[in-house]
């Protein structure tokens, strides 16, 4: 462990790059004091220092007629207790985290441009209610957020705070979906979605970072540790963990399955299913066991899914909607999310590729 003061300078750039080690002088209202069990000099200033970038708390969400929201934007789609909910790539990518209050409870939703990925977080811990802003910081490219309450340092692919009192306590991850809103519409005709009126004078839908994103492009904005070149850099992936183990779905491999795929795999010894959607671009895993009997998918021309034991008709959903398992529904994994493949490669360096 390494006690270390991190201090965020503030600037207008997020191009500037400044190493963070152990021994910078504190000041300022940017300053955050902490233990980390991560190497401090392996932390990094992205620019725009503590609360630079703006988190949104529960943002007006109004029905998609009603906003100002175009069908083919890319989404995160949450539900929860039977309430579903769009967060627009186009709002997150100037504010990367929204502290949300869906079906009840509270929810958190973040997204790192730098790494591509959307994740899903239950933001109580240990029974308390926790506010996320963004630090500032970076590790390994990824967000790192901070909460109100304590002040500490939460890396977003760690999943989990790796600096202050609440070092070592890890955020549950929640069901995500990564899609367009119309193909969200079409799931989940009742969902609501997070509008540009944000209470900022944004101008919504410019992708801040150029080029970044290319899938070829192998640069990074700040130093990375080393990642792998079997697959293009800023290829999305479906990541998939359980049991220690990891797999990677790479988009362009799932492409080359057409319009509707249903792929059955083993991760980590549990028996999964990873749906994939080619117009919208949509993969989605579940547990495929279901009243202790592991089922084997096949898509078919219905735009539907049978099950090879039972017989049974499943909708993109994960629902039973024919046969002896009718109304059944399959879960959804919750350490499951789309990202950049660098980024998982760093993060995950045994991974195995979906071929």
């Amino acid at each position: 462990m390494r006690s270390a003061t991190i201090t965020i300078a503030l600037s207008s750039t997020l191009a500037g790059v400044a190493c963070l080690d152990g021994g910078v002088a504190a000041g300022g209202d940017n300053t955050f004091d902490a233990e980390c069990s991560i190497p401090t000099s392996a932390i990094f200033n992205g620019g725009p220092g503590r609360d630079g970038i703006a988190a949104l708390t529960n943002p007006e969400a109004l029905s998609p007629p009603q906003s100002d929201i175009a069908d083919h934007e890319r989404v995160l789609g949450v539900i929860v207790n039977g309430e579903a909910r769009a967060y627009p790539l186009i709002i997150l990518w100037l504010h990367e985290i929204i502290n949300d209050t869906l079906g009840g409870e509270n929810v958190l939703v973040s997204y790192c441009p730098l790494t591509g990925s959307g994740i899903a977080f239950d933001p109580v811990i240990d029974g308390e209610e926790r506010n996320f802003g963004v630090s500032g910081l970076l590790f390994e490219n990824n967000l790192i957020m901070f909460d109100r309450q304590t002040e500490s340092l939460w890396n977003q692919l760690l999943l989990g705070a790796q600096c202050g009192t609440s070092r070592g306590k890890n955020l549950q991850l929640m069901p995500i979906v990564e899609t367009t809103l119309g193909h969200w519409r079409q799931l989940h005709p009742q969902t609501t979605v997070v509008t540009e009126n944000t209470g900022h004078s944004f101008t919504y839908g410019f992708y801040p970072y150029g080029g970044y994103r290319l899938e070829d492009n192998d640069a990074t904005l700040f130093p990375s540790s080393p990642f792998s070149d079997e697959r293009p850099p800023k290829e999305l992936v479906l990541g998939v963990s359980h049991g220690g183990d990891h797999v990677a779905y790479p988009f362009g491999t799932l492409e080359l399955l057409g319009d509707l795929a249903a792929i059955n795999d083993d991760v980590g010894g549990r028996e999964i299913l990873v749906t994939w959607e080619g117009q919208s671009q949509t993969a989605t895993a579940f547990a495929r066991t279901v009243e202790g009997q592991t089922l084997t998918f096949a898509a078919d021309a219905n735009q539907t899914f049978v099950d090879a034991e039972t017989g049974s008709r499943w909708d993109l959903v994960g629902e039973a909607i024919a046969g002896p398992l009718q109304g059944k529904q399959l879960v959804q994994l919750e350490n499951s999310y789309i990202l950049f493949w660098f980024a998982w490669s760093v993060y995950h360096t045994t991974t195995r590729i979906h071929q």
